[in-house]
């Protein structure tokens, strides 16, 4: 009856372990978000758009331009 026991304690928790990183990856929001964008184009300072806003470290702000250089274009462009 022990092996069975064991056997059962082993099951459940890998069932458990399987429902809980089912949950994690798949409705744990992850990279770009529409609330982590938001943020940021709230953060940017109005008179300049490519001026580092507060809360950004300058390589941060450079990387979210980065990922809309359509928005961004003469902020990233490096002059050749």
């Amino acid at each position: 009856m022990e092996k069975n026991s064991l056997f059962l304690y082993v099951v459940v928790l890998v069932i458990v372990l399987a429902v809980a990183g089912f949950a994690y990856f798949s409705l744990a929001p992850r990279g770009h978000t529409d609330a982590k964008y938001q943020t940021a184009l709230s953060a940017q300072t109005p008179a300049d758009k490519c001026a580092t806003p507060a809360g950004y470290t300058d390589e941060q702000w450079r990387e979210h331009m980065g990922h809309h250089p359509d928005q961004y274009k003469e902020c990233l462009s490096d002059g050749s």
